[in-house]
């Protein structure tokens, strides 16, 4: 594939080969036009050090890299190749002495998917569903109220997106005006689970580009305003052996099969763990608080929205193959890589060792103090990641342990530091 001649003929003069660090930003080096295609076979450098840096841009002092250590080589995935002009991305591997990076979180989630295939036959389907706002002057964009149509009268923001989306291979099935004011939800298609990780990445690239030429911003924060909604990354999964469903049973009142039931119960076992991953800055912990139609509590529900764990409602006719569970935890700061490699692998432990969930929670599970929270904050997260022994070998324990290194140096720079709110109630103590 001569992709440099592609670009040209689109007018793109740079194509990013892009990752996503364990701090959860995406970030990208530019290949120049006329040597992309001898850079898209030799990769490009990139210092192991990227792998130790936080979302404050700083190396964390417990960091396992520094300056001193040799590169790693951006390989890029041409199947990724998504070009949205004056644009073009791909999203590369990282590797070493010309294998797989073991702290690259795609690499990794890619290995898991292929081992478990191979080792079950077991191939797994997913989808994210993307909030985010649209933000101008640090004010949402629009006053429009949840599924308002007036939202999308004058806005051509939107269309922009879905158009560009669509155009790089990823299928749209619903946009929704979501609770906030500017607030929207793009919800896409199953697919792959390597493949729905990409498209969050392509997604957010294509948004805050088009969002920057009508000169506003696309705010994937969880949750970046007070008193209005928050923005999650709801994450829909299943399991297909070929072209059966094996998360269904037509038996079962739920309409859900034993694997299925496994699989839940190992993520309810490693749920606080979970959320260290899912949930991943400061400010996460911001949404996911009692009554805002984001979970608190560790349980799992048919169709009910205040649940870690929801069971959808089946489209029409379509029980045999819409049969999943959806994951309320993530927000939209996660990195999807690790996400569903943790959660894979929280699930796999569930089936690999017959493990049963508790009995469905079918009310508001928000105030039922017999069921057990998720973690309050990123450091609680954190020390629930670091003691769960079983899902940190699952995943690898390396890049975990390097995550939690990250993502300690974030906690302890916010501690730190005084907010305005703490200003205006003590200073007059």
């Amino acid at each position: 594939m001569q992709v440099g001649q592609e670009l040209k003929e689109k007018g793109i003069d740079i194509l990013r080969f892009t990752w996503v660090g364990l701090d959860g930003y995406i970030r990208a080096k530019g290949a120049y036009v006329d040597h992309v295609d001898e850079m898209v076979k030799t990769g490009i450098g990139l210092t192991k050090a990227m792998f130790s840096f936080t979302p404050m841009d700083t190396l964390s002092p417990y960091g396992s890299f520094g300056p001193e250590d040799e590169d790693v080589f951006l390989v890029p995935d041409l199947s990724t190749l998504s070009i949205f002009p004056p644009s073009a991305m791909v999203i590369c591997n990282l590797y070493s002495n010309g294998k797989p990076w073991e702290y690259d979180v795609r690499s990794t989630l890619k290995s898991t998917l292929d081992k478990i295939k191979e080792e079950y036959g077991y191939e797994f389907r997913s989808s994210f569903e993307i909030e985010f706002y649209l933000v101008k002057d640090k004010k949402p964009y629009d006053d429009a109220r949840c599924f308002d149509p007036s939202a999308f009268y004058n806005n051509p923001v939107i269309s922009e997106i879905a158009k560009l989306v669509d155009y790089n291979g990823i299928d749209i099935l619903r946009i929704i005006k979501e609770y906030g004011p500017g607030q929207y939800e793009f919800d896409v298609l199953h697919k792959d689970s390597l493949r729905s990780a990409d498209e969050v990445v392509i997604f957010k690239e294509i948004a805050r580009q088009v969002a920057i030429r009508h000169g506003i911003e696309a705010n994937f924060m969880p949750k970046p305003f007070n008193k209005l909604a928050g923005s999650g990354l709801h994450l829909n999964l299943s399991i297909w052996e070929g072209n059966y469903n094996l998360f269904f049973d037509e038996k079962d009142k739920l309409g859900l099969s034993e694997i299925a039931y496994n699989f839940i119960a190992g993520i309810i076992e490693h749920a606080k763990a979970l959320t260290a991953i899912a949930a991943p800055t400061i400010n996460s912990y911001k949404r996911l608080v009692p009554g805002s139609w984001a979970p608190t509590k560790i349980a799992y529900g048919y169709n009910n929205k205040s649940s870690m764990l929801r069971i959808p409602t089946p489209y029409p006719g379509m029980s045999s193959i819409d049969r999943r569970i959806e994951y309320r935890v993530p927000d939209p700061s996660t990195n999807p890589y690790l996400l569903l490699t943790a959660l894979i692998q929280a699930g796999m432990d569930g089936i690999e060792r017959g493990l049963k969930p508790p009995s469905p929670v079918n009310e508001n599970a928000y105030y039922r103090k017999d069921i057990e929270d998720l973690p309050r904050n990123l450091r609680e997260a954190l020390n629930e990641l670091n003691k769960d022994s079983i899902l940190k070998e699952k995943i690898g324990n390396k890049i975990v342990d390097e995550f939690i290194k990250v993502k300690t140096a974030e906690v302890e720079e916010y501690e730190s530091y005084v907010t305005d709110w703490e200003y205006e109630v003590y200073r007059k103590l």
